[in-house]
């Protein structure tokens, strides 16, 4: 994905990129991609790319809007600048709180925002937290 997407959680397994297209309209999402799990069902989970940062953070408006009856959670993973790649998730743990609470949470500062862009390669971000 590129440095300004959008991670989709709790979406309709039935879900289309259409249907995501739509959801966010009247922004112009870059692409869309769907997850899959290893079984070959959708995981409920997806990423959006945006052209820009402005219109990912946009696109959290839609945060807890609804999709055939289903809530939608949105996590934002753009950076205005680029992503500082020597930045650990210490930061992360040094705050006590996982990014997706951090980013729920609103606490999310350039430094943070960067240090969640280079640790998230996909990995489902709450694993690890159990």
């Amino acid at each position: 994905m590129g440095p300004h997407s959008v991670h989709m959680r709790g979406l309709p397994y039935k879900v289309t990129e259409n249907d995501i297209y739509n959801f966010f309209s009247p922004l112009n999402p870059v692409r869309v991609h769907i997850e899959i799990g290893p079984d070959g069902r959708v995981t409920g989970e997806a990423d959006v790319e945006f052209a820009t940062h402005e219109e990912a953070v946009a696109a959290m408006s839609k945060d807890r809007a609804n999709m055939q009856h289903r809530y939608i959670e949105l996590f934002l993973n753009s950076t205005t600048g680029a992503s500082n790649g020597a930045c650990s998730s210490q930061v992360m743990q040094g705050m006590g709180m996982s990014a997706a609470q951090a980013t729920y949470n609103g606490l999310e500062s350039q430094s943070v925002s960067g240090c969640y862009r280079a640790g998230y390669s996909g990995q489902k971000i709450m694993g690890g937290y159990d």
